[in-house]
């Protein structure tokens, strides 16, 4: 069961106030999307029992994949609603966005601290002893205490994917600004507007790369008063001083299309589009769409990022498929169909695991899946218990939030 994208952008997601989960086939605006962290993908992935049929002569590995650890969410009464927030770690600590900022042991998942506050941030990030987050305020935290050691306000919400280096917290803004902040002091370095104010007012900065001497930064841009047409942008900026070096759109007549989260993979820059159903590659010195694979047009495309290993690029995708391919042609290499909309992807050791509610354990080589967990007999996700998180993979062990917990999972059967 894929997530659709006919008229995806023309409503809002309406349900009751005591479903946490909207019914499948529901649509909403890309800005919700986005607010929401790929929302969509992931509940319909949460209903694939309710109507997908699990073909008979697959087999199904439910419950296989090994888990190293699991540390029950501090005060969780409620089903979760999945906004597919970052996870980041360090050499000892693994960092997840939960009414706050939570800090856990890696190698047991005992939880150290808890930092309140920045309960709307959808991304953290981390960097010599430091995490930082943002949203309406970015932050940076001592690691090891959760102590701040100072925030800072820009000018409107900044909650799009981040990153960071040895200089500065890289955040952008809903104004369509890109912040250089400073990581010792939170001062900023510079600050650009990356993409000038157009006709309607929306534009929803979506993630940043940093790679070498150059921030690439995507955005996605109404081009209709309702919101209904959109076009993404890619930015190219030097991120020692925030000059714009080349833009690239991704626009089709009258159709919606995104410029979503990104990933360097040697000369290319491999983009998804959301609300186009396709993922492409743009080479990252010019600026030029080189290749493009399109989907299902009735499926929505990939909400996360890309992962690169060994020269191989891997997506899991809402058109219910995880992908390796080509990064240079987009040759596809293999394809496995996970009969659910994926929202995440993590490559570790020689697999490739892929959230779609539940998570799957996939051969790296073929693309076979050898296990997975939060899966019943049956095949069907189970109820109670799921992915809500984007997928980290880290010293031979794979990362996420659940629905109850936080999961460590090993990267060997």
């Amino acid at each position: 069961m894929g997530t659709t994208r006919s008229d995806f952008v023309s409503a809002e997601l309406r349900r009751a106030p005591e479903d946490p989960m909207p019914l499948h086939g529901r649509r909403m605006t890309t800005r919700a999307v986005l607010r929401m962290g790929g929302l969509a993908g992931a509940l319909t992935a949460l209903l694939a029992g309710s109507g997908c049929e699990v073909e008979p002569t697959r087999p199904v590995s439910a419950d296989s994949v090994r888990v190293a650890w699991s540390t029950p969410l501090d005060g969780r009464t409620e089903v979760i609603t999945p906004r597919f927030h970052s996870v980041a770690a360090d050499g000892q600590r693994l960092y997840v966005l939960w009414r706050g900022v939570v800090a856990y042991d890696l190698d047991s998942g005992a939880q150290l601290w808890r930092a309140a506050g920045g309960s709307a941030a959808d991304n953290v990030v981390v960097r010599d002893g430091r995490v930082f987050t943002s949203a309406a305020v970015a932050r940076a935290l001592d690691g090891a205490t959760g102590a701040e050691l100072w925030s800072f306000t820009p000018d409107s919400s900044a909650d799009a994917t981040s990153a960071v280096d040895e200089l500065s917290f890289y955040i952008a803004s809903e104004s369509r600004r890109l912040y250089a902040l400073d990581v010792a002091t939170g001062q900023p370095r510079w600050s650009t507007e990356v993409l000038p104010t157009g006709p309607y007012k929306g534009a929803i900065p979506v993630g940043i790369v940093a790679h070498g001497d150059t921030l690439y930064v995507s955005l996605v841009e109404d081009t209709s008063p309702t919101g209904h047409l959109k076009r993404g942008w890619i930015v190219a900026v030097d991120r020692n001083d925030g000059k714009i070096l080349w833009r690239y759109v991704n626009e089709r007549q009258g159709e919606p299309h995104d410029a979503g989260r990104h990933a360097v993979a040697g000369r290319m820059l491999l983009v998804n589009d959301l609300n186009g159903g396709a993922f492409f590659g743009v080479d990252r010195f010019t600026g030029k769409e080189v290749w493009r694979h399109i989907g299902r047009a009735d499926l929505l495309g990939a909400w996360d990022v890309f992962q690169v290993a060994d020269g191989v690029a891997y997506l899991a995708s809402g058109d219910t498929y995880a992908y390796a391919f080509d990064p240079e042609t987009g040759k596809i290499h293999w394809k496995h169909d996970l009969r659910a909309s994926a929202n995440s992807s993590a490559v570790c050791g020689n697999y490739v695991f892929a959230a779609a509610g539940s998570l799957h354990m996939l051969n790296r080589s073929t693309g076979k899946q050898e296990a997975a967990l939060f899966l019943d007999e049956w095949g069907y996700v189970q109820s109670n218990d799921f992915v809500v998180s984007r997928l980290l993979s880290h010293g031979g062990r794979v990362y996420f939030v659940g629905n109850n917990a936080v999961y460590a999972v090993e990267c060997s059967r």
